[in-house]
This record gives structure tokens, C-alpha cells and sequence, in this order.
């Protein structure tokens, strides 16, 4: 079932077990010194674990209280100073090259600073992810695995479902973000530039779930990650900038003053900071600032109607393999089809004319993910010219049928006679997985068993 059917005390417990999980993965890196990407990838789960915590507290107020709440703050808090300071040594780094030499003086001064900084930062927080995540990691587990529900004997479903949960935090999100940058029309505003930040990342951790379910969900998790990235790396600098100078300050007051003099270096430092924040800033004024994240906006909130909709586009089906071709009632209705899939490992894409008795062709483009019962299908028709396009590229893999739709108490029947081989499928698509299917006298005899599910009689495996 999908994650949005699901109820949401169960899917959210689902997610932060999911990235608990995770964190605890990076939590065991940490302790290999020589592991570089340990503590990203443990801080990545914590902040994915907490994102999850803080979006659905209403659902996990059972699981989870305050006093885990302050603990997990306080080990993201952590993770974020050693973190920050990994990024700053290297960001520091990163200019050696475009210094002359007397000016890579003031370079290793300050890096001679930072990294005895950081060495007790690393230190401290090995010993305090080491002290504080093991007990808590436990505790959160034990109590995210077991919850109470209260369901109706009438609809056994758990309410609220995941999908209307969900699609109300992505609205609140969006907008949030929409507001923060609206508000951010100058480089100088980079507390807020950073908070649009914050709600961008905060965004992108609701959608990321559901993204290999909803394709418009994919696609804001792509565009929100750039924009995330260009913010976080303009902070970066911002933040260089001010370390810089904090340092110089310092670098100035002393006396003696090392030797080498710093400040030369610190002063490029300095204005490479500044120069790259306004580039930065640029960069973001063209691509999402002002009102140029319309598109963005738009694709989330067809993602939050999907969610509200219980995910994308999903085909619920069964399907039944005949041992001959029923005789039909009157209603039914024919058309020929052609359908071909393009070459994919993941994706099955495939591209169909339907041509109906007195009417024109018409063309689709399909998407399916998934298999059994259920599954997710995302489909837009298209012109005969982006069909006569594609279709040679599924050469070896088409098929070509005709199907009878018979319409049966409120549902649909499609009788499939294939071409070319002796075959006819029987199909009809459901309301929920769960519905009762009725098989009506005309067909019940023809049909030899239930195929759902089966691969040897999915359509693109058929195909040749």
C-alpha cells in the first residue's frame, strides 16, 4: 500500500524509524577517524529524524515528548558546530590558490586557529553522540514501534490517512517558503536569505518520501536541492566573511603581531568572502528570487492535490486470463490499439494510438512504476507527430490488441484480444484495493484464473 494510504500515526512512525535508522548508520561511521563522510551522513539522518519529529508532533505526541525533543536539538547542535567548522576550514582552503604568497601567510595563520578549534569540537562530539544518541536511539525505537489506534468497524482504515496529513504540512511549507523569499530583495538581508533556507530544506524533507511515487514531487525535490544549495553556499560565504573578520580584529589587537603579518591574507580572504555573496546572491535573484519560483509553487501544490487524492495517478486492477472470448452484452465498445515502450530499465514508458470506430486516432504517453494490484500511472495524451517520433524506438517491443470496454454496475470491463497469438485478458479497475469484485454471469464461464500480479501477463512483458 502506499505510504499516503497508510494512516498518519502509522506513516509518520514508518519515516522517523526510517531515518533513526539512518543516523544511527553514520553514528557507527564516527567511529572510524578516517571516515570523512561519517558525520555528514549522521548528521543528515538527525536532521531528517528531527524534520520528521517537528512536521508530525501531533501524530507522534504519543511516541515522543519534550524532554526527546531537547535531546535531539541538543546532539543536532553538536553536530552542527563540528560540521560548520569542517565547512569553514574547508572553504578557507578552497582560495589557496588564488592568494599570492605573502597573502597565504595570513591563510595558514588562520587555519593553524581553526583546526585546533575543530580538533576539540570533533573531540567533544564523538564523546557526546557516543554518551547521548545510543541511550536515545533505544528509547525512540522502542516507542515508535508499538502505538494505539482507533478505527470504525464500518472502515477499518485509521483516520487521518498520510495523504491529507501530508498535503496540509507541504501547503504550510510552501507558503512559508514563498514569504521568506519574497521578503529577501537585498544581499544585505541574509537572515532572512537564510531562513528561506531553512524552509527550503524543511520543504524538501517533506516531499523526499514520496518522491519515487509522485513524479511532480521528484521534480520539486530537483529544483528545491539547487536552491537550497546556492542559499547554503551564499551563507557559507556570508559566514566566512564574518569569521574573517572577527579574526582580523584579533589578528590586529595582538602584539606582537605573528609574524608573518596575517593580515594581508586576511583582507583577500575577506574580499573573496564579499565577492562570492554577491555572486551568490545574483545567482539567486535570476533563478527563484522576486516571483521566479512560480513554477516551483505550481508543481508543489499539484503534488499536495495528489497527496490529497491518496498519491499520483494509481491504477488499482485485476486481471484475469480467458480461456476464449466471452460473448458480449450489447454497450460493449471497440477500438484498436497500438502500443510500444521505449527502452528503460526503471521506467516502463510507453507510448499508445487508440482508434475508434468514426472517430480520430488519438495518442498517450504513459508512465507506470510498481507492480501487483496496485500501482502508480501517470498519463498525458499527445499529438500523432511526438507519437510517429518515438514510435520506432520501440521496435521489438510493441503490441497491438483490440479491446472491448463493457461498462458493469458502476465499473468498467476491458476485454483484450490480442493480435497475433492466441490470448484474451479480462481487466477491470477498482475503486481500493480492497473492493469485493463481482464477476458477471456473461464473462464468468470464459475466464480459465486470476493472473494478477503475474509478470508473464504484464503488457510490456507481452510486448515483441
Amino acid at each position: 500500500m502506499s505510504l499516503l494510504q497508510l494512516g498518519a500515526h502509522r506513516a509518520a512512525r514508518h519515516l522517523a524509524l526510517r531515518f533513526l535508522d539512518e543516523a544511527q548508520a553514520g553514528r557507527v561511521r564516527l567511529d572510524d577517524a578516517g571516515d570523512t563522510e561519517a558525520l555528514h551522513d549522521f548528521r543528515v539522518g538527525l536532521r531528517r529524524l528531527r524534520s520528521t519529529v517537528r512536521a508530525y508532533a501531533a501524530q507522534l505526541e504519543e511516541s515522543i515528548g519534550g524532554k526527546d525533543r531537547r535531546r535531539l536539538k541538543a546532539l543536532a547542535a553538536a553536530t552542527g558546530a563540528s560540521r560548520d567548522g569542517e565547512v569553514m576550514i574547508g572553504w578557507m582552503e578552497a582560495r589557496r590558490d588564488d592568494l599570492s604568497d605573502a597573502e597565504r601567510a595570513g591563510l595558514d595563520w588562520l587555519l593553524e586557529r581553526l583546526r585546533t578549534r575543530q580538533e576539540k569540537l570533533d573531540r567533544d562530539l564523538r564523546k557526546e553522540v557516543a554518551h547521548d544518541f545510543g541511550r536515545e536511539r533505544k528509547r525512540l525505537a522502542r516507542r515508535l514501534s508499538t502505538y494505539q489506534a482507533h478505527v470504525s468497524a464500518a472502515d477499518p482504515r485509521e483516520a487521518p490517512q498520510m495523504g491529507a496529513v501530508a498535503a496540509d504540512l507541504v501547503t504550510a511549507h510552501a507558503e512559508e517558503l514563498r514569504q521568506r523569499l519574497d521578503a529577501s530583495g537585498s544581499v544585505e538581508q541574509q537572515e532572512q536569505l537564510h531562513e528561506g533556507r531553512i524552509s527550503a530544506k524543511r520543504l524538501r524533507y517533506l516531499l523526499e518520501p514520496f518522491a519515487d511515487e509522485l513524479p511532480d514531487a521528484a521534480w520539486a525535490v530537483k529544483r528545491i536541492k539547487r536552491m537550497q544549495d546556492t542559499l547554503g553556499e551564499m551563507h557559507d560565504a556570508h559566514v566566512a566573511g564574518q569569521l574573517i573578520a572577527s579574526e582580523r580584529a584579533e589578528a590586529e589587537a595582538m602584539d606582537p603581531r605573528p609574524d608573518p603579518d596575517p593580515l594581508p591574507g586576511l583582507d583577500a580572504l575577506a574580499a573573496a568572502a564579499k565577492a562570492e555573496t554577491e555572486r551568490l546572491f545574483a545567482e539567486a535573484s535570476e533563478a527563484f528570487l522576486g516571483g521566479r519560483a512560480a513554477e516551483l509553487f505550481e508543481r508543489v501544490d499539484a503534488v499536495a492535490a495528489q497527496m490529497r487524492g491518496g498519491g499520483a495517478d494509481r491504477e488499482i486492477e485485476r486481471k484475469y486470463l480467458l480461456r476464449r472470448m466471452p460473448a458480449l452484452p450489447e454497450g460493449a465498445v471497440r477500438t484498436e490499439i497500438a502500443q510500444g515502450y521505449l527502452p528503460g530499465e526503471r521506467l516502463q514508458e510507453r507510448v499508445r494510438r487508440v482508434r475508434r470506430a468514426g472517430e480520430p486516432a488519438r495518442y498517450y504517453r504513459t508512465v507506470k512504476l510498481g507492480s501487483g494490484l496496485a500501482r502508480t500511472e501517470v498519463e498525458e495524451e499527445a499529438d500523432e507527430s511526438t507519437f510517429r517520433r518515438l514510435w520506432p524506438l520501440t521496435k521489438g517491443r510493441r503490441i497491438r490488441k483490440l479491446r472491448f470496454k463493457v461498462p458493469d454496475g458502476g465499473l468498467t470491463w476491458e476485454i483484450d484480444r490480442f493480435r497475433g497469438r492466441r490470448l484474451v485478458l479480462a481487466e477491470i479497475e477498482l475503486p481500493s484495493e480492497d473492493h469485493d469484485v463481482q464477476i458477471p454471469d456473461w464473462l464468468r464461464d470464459a475466464i480459465d484464473r486470476d493472473v494478477t500480479g503475474e509478470d508473464e501477463y504484464v503488457n510490456v512483458n507481452l510486448a515483441s
